[in-house]
Parts: structure tokens; sequence; C-alpha cells
């Protein structure tokens, strides 16, 4: 597997698949070894993209290795493996089914970092379910943990759209600047437009006109 995982960083797909062919049979007979290959071969889908065939391929792992996984050496994977199950169907807008995941996530032992993550996605669901009391108090957990860099813009836009809807206008104006700030890590990533709307918008509230008038003037500017 140590072998596989080489060849899946050096984008040598086929030689990777021939390594866990082996490993699979090696593991015959092992649910601890078993599930392992499995769930290389799960996040090898997710980490592609394929967060579908990733989904598939979790869900069956706890099908397949469910007296394993609930015993106190397969505890770490079964907790893992909620995890990643929960991020995909987040990045997949299946919130309802993210959330108790998430939520379940929270009342266990995890690494901080993790721990984090899982804060900064709850908090993205609630804020897509309009939960936005819960979204906020994710968001102040997710903050404390520290949040990733390549989360940032989405995670600061979900911040002051919650502290805009909850009426906190100065901190939601902090929070959009910050968005602002964090440039554009990815596809999914709020348009720069959008960022500079919204906070046109939160000055607004706060009767500071000109700030406005320049924001959404920089709003205008960006729309195609």
């Amino acid at each position: 597997m140590e072998s596989a995982n080489s060849c899946q960083r050096e984008e040598r797909s086929a030689d990777a698949d021939s390594l866990v062919a082996k490993a699979k049979q090696l593991a015959i007979g092992n649910p601890n070894a078993s599930a392992m290959v499995d769930l290389f071969c799960a996040t090898t889908f997710l980490e592609q993209g394929n967060k579908e065939q990733g989904l598939h391929a979790l869900a069956s792992m706890l099908t397949e290795y469910s007296e394993w996984l609930g015993t106190a050496e397969g505890r770490d994977m079964y907790e893992f493996i909620q995890v990643q199950r929960a991020f995909s169907l987040m990045h997949l807008g299946k919130f309802l089914e993210a959330r108790p995941l998430l939520e379940q996530a929270t009342q266990v032992e995890l690494d901080g970092e993790v721990m984090g993550d899982v804060h900064c996605h709850l908090a993205g669901c609630y804020h897509e379910l309009s939960l936005y009391g819960l979204a906020k108090e994710q968001c102040e957990r997710a903050d404390a943990f520290g949040v990733r860099q390549e989360w940032q813009p989405s995670f600061r836009y979900d911040y002051g759209h919650t502290l805009y809807e909850l009426k906190e206008f100065q901190r939601a104006k902090r929070e959009f600047i910050l968005c602002l700030q964090s440039g554009q890590s990815g596809p999914s990533d709020p348009a720069p437009a959008l960022r500079y709307s919204w906070l046109a918008a939160t000055c607004r509230k706060l009767g500071e006109l000109s700030e406005a008038r320049a924001y959404e003037e920089r709003a205008r500017s960006m729309k195609p």
C-alpha cells in the first residue's frame, strides 16, 4: 500500500492499481488489512474528485466491515469514514444528509485540525439550511481551531452572511473583508463581484454610504 500510495502521488495509476490488487490478495482473511486497502481505494476516488464513487465505496465499507468497525481496534477507522462521508456529502450539496454525520463527529475525539474541519463544514451546513444561530456558533468554534487556507474564502463568506442575517453588521463587514483578502482558492469559492455586493449591502446597513457606493461600483465592474 505504501508503494501504491507513492505511485498515486506520481500519477502512475496503472502501477497503483496493480499494487492494490496484490495488497487485496495478501489481506484476505485479515479484516483490518482488507479495510485499509478498501479505504485507500475510497479516498483515492475522493481525491480525484469522484465524490459519488467515493461515497459509495465508504458506505460499502460500513456494511462489509460492520463487525470489525464496531470494535475498539476499528473505532478510529469508523470515525474517519464517517467524517469523510460527511465532507463529501457537503461538497455534493446534500446538506440534510451531511448534518447528522457532522453533528456526530463533533462528539468524538479527533485531532485538532480535523475537528476544525468538522466545525467549518458544520457551519457551512447550518448556513445552507438557514440555521443562522447554529451556524454562528460553529463558525466561532471553527475559527478557534483554525480554518485551512483552501476553505477560507467560502468560510468567511458564509460567516459574513450568517452575521448579516443575525443583524450583526459590524462583524459581518469584517468577515466579508477577510473573505476578499482570502483570494480565490477554487472554482466553488464565491465570486469577487458577489463578495463586493454583500460588503456594499452591509455598509449600507451600517450607514456607511460612501463605502457602500464604492463597493457597489467594484462589484459592477467585475460582472460580465
